[in-house]
C-alpha cells in the first residue's frame, strides 16, 4: 500500500508540473461502457474530472458497473498524451495513449469472497474528437492487469466519455 501511495503521489505531481507550462483547461465528463473480465461482460457509467493542456491530459475516473448479483467499482487515475499529433494537426481528430491506474472492488454475494478489492495498473488508447471549444467526445480502450484481486485477473474497458470543459 505504501509503495502503491508513493508512486499516486509521484504521478500527480509530475503531471502537475507538466501542466505548469502549458495553458490547463478543466473537464467534467460522463462515461459508458463495457468491461470485460474472462468470465463476464459487465455494462458500467462514470464520472470524469481532469485537466488538460495541449500535450497531455490527466483524468480521475470513478466507474461502476453491475450485472446480476454482481457489483463492480473502479477509480482510475489515467494519464495520456497526443500521438501522431503532426497527422492529426488540422484534424478535429486527436489520437491518445497513455498509462493507468487505480483500484477495484468487486461485490457478489454468491461468491466465494464476497467482496474483493485490488489495485489494477495498465495501458489505454483511444481517438479524442474535439466538437467544439467546450465539448469533446472520446472513444477509449484501457487494458488493466490486477493485483490482489481474487475474483479478477485483468480487465478490458471500451468507454465513450463526452467532456464539458471549463
Amino acid at each position: 500500500m505504501k509503495n502503491f501511495n508513493k508512486l499516486y503521489i509521484s504521478l500527480i505531481l509530475l503531471s502537475s508540473s507538466l501542466l505548469a507550462v502549458d495553458k490547463s483547461y478543466s473537464f467534467l465528463g460522463i462515461q459508458a461502457g463495457s468491461s470485460f473480465t474472462q468470465s463476464n461482460t459487465i455494462p458500467t457509467v462514470g464520472l470524469k474530472y481532469g485537466i488538460q493542456t495541449k500535450k497531455y491530459r490527466t483524468s480521475l475516473i470513478y466507474s461502476h458497473g453491475k450485472k446480476s448479483k454482481s457489483t463492480y467499482d473502479t477509480f482510475i487515475v489515467q494519464m495520456d498524451t497526443g500521438i501522431l499529433s503532426n497527422t492529426f494537426k488540422n484534424s478535429a481528430f486527436k489520437p491518445y495513449a497513455g498509462l493507468s491506474f487505480g483500484v477495484m472492488q468487486d461485490r457478489n454475494p454468491l461468491n466465494e469472497v464476497k467482496q474483493d478489492r485490488g489495485y489494477v495498473y495498465g495501458i489505454n488508447t483511444g481517438l479524442a474528437y474535439i466538437f467544439n471549444d467546450a465539448i469533446d467526445f472520446d472513444l477509449g480502450y484501457r487494458f488493466l492487469k490486477t493485483s490482489k484481486l481474487e475474483s479478477i485477473d485483468s480487465l478490458s474497458d471500451l468507454t465513450l466519455s463526452m467532456h464539458y470543459f471549463y
